[in-house]
């Protein structure tokens, strides 16, 4: 038999019909399936891989008159007590196998050989059959098996509901055009549905409604103006998935009609079960797929990161000395700028690549306040109308920001668009950024913020303004001046709980009809200077397989005073520890050979040695605090290097 031939489909359907002797043949007449009415009226103890012809005879079966033919006939045994129906299974122009089914005999028109007469019902079946093997479409499938239905049971229209969790949806076969508001039959069968289907499960057969006779059907047989309306459920696995619905006037139906409906009906559930069965398996897959796509990039990608920011790192530390070695000099500078800039870019995509597909938590950063801007107004200038002008402000020298670059970008072009949206037609928008220092003047001024150096940004528009009434309520969750669906970007709400986050706060100030300006104000990133350095009793010990890296990080602590102890693996850090050298930090590359730094650590803690231990590391694949806990580090510090950032974390730790 062809492997294209769904035999485990037709296996399953065939199981639904235990009262007919049954069986499946391959293409050679060779049965690959029976039930036990069909081992029984053959009369034989083995009838698996038997052919036809083994069974009842060379004289009665003759294999050529059935696979040269391309409708079902009808074989008169030998016995004279049954009938052998062979019915080709085909797909396009090919035959795939053949249903057998035995029924009692009747007298033949010719003596009875072969006879290529088939009641109706017989037909159907076999369109059915060959129509779920090749068709994927339910609704094919439904409106195939309705007027079939239709047809068989010499009804004047047939409705099939499918059974979904939102709403049925509905097929129609109605000839006659009796059926003249459908959306109102809809309604009557979901309002009388929840009694009906409740019969349907219970009982496991077709319901007769009678518009003379007050049944539970009575009430949808009335207002479906039919005298005689057959509801069928289509079950399988004892599970409801659709219900077909015929009606007629003329006369009651024939149980005979109705138990070929049913069958067609049971036919009709396993299809509508394989069909979602086969279009969840597809879904599984591909999202199977795309996970599985995610992971690989991932792990790529975390690879490549660790090499890439410990050129990064040596980029940055290059550049920290290159800065106090490098008299100062215009030409000179604005290169180490665009140097350093162009690495905080790579080093931004880098995190990119390492998030992709790997949702992470949001580290805080050594943030370019003038840089945040500087792309800001490129995306402002692009993107707003032409209608609006645009200014742009920045005090030089301008403060850093400790904080997360791509939430404040996002709360600033927020602020830009809302000032946008509040401009009808000609209007001017202007953004600034000014350092400030809160003192003891000042401070009444802005009571949320404490003493210090700020960076405030400011967004002013030219637009309709803000009542009085509402700017008490900007800041509150789902408060919304704007219509609905027409508002973009993030709510005030969100953007005021990003700066909280960041020790910041907002103010905003407005007229009506005059403008708004919205003040931003985040605290400035102070890193500790040092006039002069002085030679520091400290030891740290460096672990880095990364020659360059090391070197360089080690010559950048040494010229801050600290005194470095240079090792590339785990195994040498260990062995320097057990020979008496004590240390009082320790800087563990992560991703080392043969051993790792979280391994190395936790044997460094097994010695008992109670030194802090920075974790270095160039991927996101360490942030389980648990397992940082567990191993004994004391702080994570994530590559590329921002030096000063490092040296605050050692001085914190150890002076």
């Amino acid at each position: 038999m062809s492997p294209n031939f769904p035999y485990k489909y037709a296996e399953a359907l065939l199981n639904q019909f235990d009262e007919f002797p049954l069986a499946l043949t391959d293409s050679k007449l060779k049965i690959i399936w029976f039930n036990r009415q069909f081992k029984n009226a053959s009369g034989k103890r083995i009838i698996k891989d038997k052919l036809l012809s083994d069974l009842f005879g060379d004289n009665v079966i003759k294999p050529s008159d059935i696979l040269t033919g391309r409708t079902p006939t009808d074989i008169e045994l030998e016995q004279g007590e049954n009938i052998l129906s062979v019915i080709p299974l085909l797909k396009g122009k090919n035959t795939y196998g053949y249903l057998c089914k035995l029924k009692p005999n009747k007298p033949a028109a010719q003596g009875g050989k072969l006879n290529s007469n088939q009641d109706p019902f017989q037909t159907e079946l076999q369109s059915i059959l060959q129509l779920i093997v090749k068709e994927k479409s339910i609704g094919v499938l439904i409106e195939e098996v309705l007027i079939r239905s239709v047809n068989l049971g010499k009804a004047s229209f047939g409705i099939a509901a499918l059974i979904s969790t939102g709403s049925n949806e509905y097929f129609y076969f109605d000839p006659q055009n009796l059926l003249k508001n459908k959306r109102e039959a809809e309604r009557e069968i979901d309002s009388n549905f929840i009694f009906i289907s409740k019969w349907l499960n219970v009982n496991k057969r077709s319901l007769i409604g009678l518009d003379a006779y007050e049944n539970i059907g009575f009430n949808l047989a009335k207002a479906l103006k039919s005298k005689f309306l057959l509801i069928t459920p289509c079950h399988f696995e004892d599970k409801l998935l659709a219900v077909i619905l015929l009606g007629r006037n003329e006369s009651k139906f024939l149980q005979l009609e109705i138990q070929q409906i049913e069958q067609f009906a049971s036919l009709l559930g396993f299809a509508i079960s394989s069909t979602r069965a086969r279009e969840l398996t597809a879904a599984l897959e591909a999202r199977l797929y795309q996970s599985q796509k995610l992971e690989t990039i991932g792990k790529l990608s975390s690879g490549m990161a660790h090499d890439f920011n410990n050129l990064l790192s040596s980029i940055f530390g290059s550049l920290n000395l290159l800065r106090k070695r490098v008299p100062e000099a215009e030409n000179v500078s604005r290169l180490l700028d665009n140097i350093e800039n162009c690495s905080i870019r790579a080093r931004d995509l880098t995190k990119g690549l390492l998030s992709f597909g790997k949702p992470t938590a949001k580290r805080k950063e050594l943030v370019k306040s003038n840089l945040i801007i500087e792309e800001l107004s490129k995306v402002v200038n692009q993107t707003f109308s032409k209608k609006i002008e645009f200014f742009c402000s920045v005090d030089e020298p301008i403060f850093d920001i400790l904080g997360n670059a791509t939430e404040i970008y996002q709360v600033l072009l927020n602020l830009c668009v809302n000032a946008k949206e509040a401009i009808k037609g000609k209007g001017t928008i202007k953004l600034s950024a000014k350092n400030v220092t809160i003192d003891e003047q000042l401070l009444f001024k802005h009571p949320q913020l404490e003493k210090g150096n700020y960076v405030c940004f400011s967004v002013s528009d030219t637009g309709t303004g803000i009542s009085e009434e509402n700017i008490q309520k900007i800041f509150d969750p789902y408060f919304s001046t704007k219509q609905k669906d027409t508002g973009s970007g993030l709510g005030l709400y969100v953007t005021f709980g990003i700066v909280k986050s960041h020790g910041g706060t907002i103010e905003v100030s407005s007229k009506i009809n005059q403008g708004t300006t919205f003040d931003v104000y985040l605290p400035a990133y102070e890193p500790v200077k040092t006039e002069k350095q002085i030679k520091s009793d400290k030891i740290i010990m460096l672990a880095d397989d990364e020659v360059m890296l090391r070197d360089l990080l080690a010559e950048l602590l040494e010229s801050n005073g600290y005194e470095v102890i240079k090792v590339s693996s785990g195994f040498e850090a260990l062995k320097v520890l057990t020979e008496e050298i004590k240390v009082d930090l320790i800087i563990m590359d992560h991703n080392m050979p043969e051993m790792t730094g979280l391994e190395c650590i936790a044997k460094i803690r097994a010695l008992k040695i109670d030194v802090p231990v920075i974790l270095s590391t160039g991927s996101l694949q360490v942030e389980n605090k648990d397992d940082l806990i567990k191993n004994g580090v004391t702080t994570v510090l994530p590559k590329p290097y921002e030096f000063e950032s490092m040296l605050e974390t050692i001085q914190n730790l150890i002076g």
